[in-house]
């Protein structure tokens, strides 16, 4: 007696439009071979110079948020002109931030219907997940490669339809009719007429079999084997990892996108931290996440890695105007200005 296993269309199609989609739990991946990079000394041959605040005048601080206040339609610049700025405090907040480059492979058992046209190098040996050559188009550059894995075809029975070419049907599951609806009315009552394709036995031939029962399989096109095969992934990915150095309630993403100077910015193999700037928590962030770097991805394999200081100055302003007290920011070299609730806005504009 013929077993056929239960066919799942939509989920073979996907798989036979792309051999190399899958759930990411069905890739294995494989540690990379360990590799012993000495780090350069970079950071001590050049050390961090040191940078001291911006200190802005009361007419600066009044010139640039003029300049902002006019740039929005919505907000009066009545507040610029009659506030009293009581107190402008310069600092100094540092962004520090640490790419990580690595790559990490996946294997995976997959098929396909023909071999492989050409001749696997190197011939009659197998290669292992770490020694199939391949490189990145550009570093910190994400990116993911799939190969064939020379030498690992295997022809072998359709795990499908268990060599017989065939699959049980899932629209009628192999009893080769279907339920039919098609009951008409005549709209008189409860008057019916017999449907022109079951004439009235409430069943038809199921028209994805054409009332077989069974379906080609999609696996291996009928055929009962399929060519088994290694199939290895090869990702890119740049992990990131940053720290901000600031006593200030000041936003997160306005300092991200800040622009400031530039103090430290270098790229290895291998990084040392930094160790030579004036402010110490610089030196202890960059150390605290330069050595988690190395060991954070055990399967993956560190290609480059990369870090940057970025000195933003910041002022502080505080204000009082008509007994409301309030502060606002300037930072960055551009001058650009964090205020938060702006309290004269236009009624109706334009």
């Amino acid at each position: 007696m013929w077993i056929f296993r239960w066919s799942e269309d939509s989920h073979l199609e996907k798989e036979l439009n792309n051999p190399s989609c899958g759930n990411t739990h069905d890739w294995t991946y494989i540690p990379a071979p360990r590799a012993v990079k000495k780090p350069d000394n970079y950071e001590l041959q050049n050390p961090v110079h040191t940078v001291t605040p911006e200190i802005l005048s009361e007419e600066e601080v009044r010139k640039t948020l003029m300049g902002w206040v006019r740039r929005k339609l919505r907000y009066k610049n009545e507040l610029v002109r009659k506030m009293e700025i009581t107190e402008i405090m310069p600092s100094i907040i540092f962004y520090y931030v640490l790419d990580t480059f690595v790559e990490q492979r996946a294997l995976k058992f997959s098929y396909q219907e023909n071999p492989v046209i050409g001749t696997a190098l190197p011939p009659n040996r197998k290669l292992k997940a770490w020694e199939v050559q391949c490189f990145p188009v550009k570093s910190f550059q994400d990116e993911t490669k799939y190969f064939h894995m020379p030498n690992s075809d295997k022809k072998g029975i359709c795990i499908s339809c268990y060599g017989r070419g065939l699959v049980l049907c899932a629209t009628c599951w192999g009893s080769g009719e279907i339920d039919c609806r098609k009951v008409y009315s005549n709209g008189r009552g409860r008057m019916l007429s017999l449907c022109p394709e079951c004439t009235g036995n409430n069943t038809a031939d199921c028209e994805k079999c054409s009332a077989i029962g069974h379906i080609q399989c999609l696996r291996c096109s009928g055929k009962g084997k399929v060519w088994y095969f290694t199939n290895l992934k090869v990702e890119y990915l740049t992990h990131r990892k940053y720290k901000l150095i600031t006593d200030e309630d000041f936003p997160t993403l306005a300092v991200q996108k800040a622009h400031g100077l530039v103090l430290h910015d270098h790229t290895a193999e291998l990084l040392t931290p930094i160790s030579t700037c004036s402010e110490e928590e610089v030196n202890l962030a960059s150390q605290l996440l330069v050595e988690e770097s190395h060991f954070a991805w055990p399967d993956s394999r560190i290609l480059r890695q990369q870090h940057s200081l970025k000195a933003i100055p910041v002022s502080k302003v505080l204000f009082t105007w008509e007994g409301l007290s309030g502060c606002f920011w300037i930072y960055g070299t551009k001058r650009q200005i964090y205020f938060k609730n702006y309290p004269l806005r236009k009624t109706c504009w334009p």
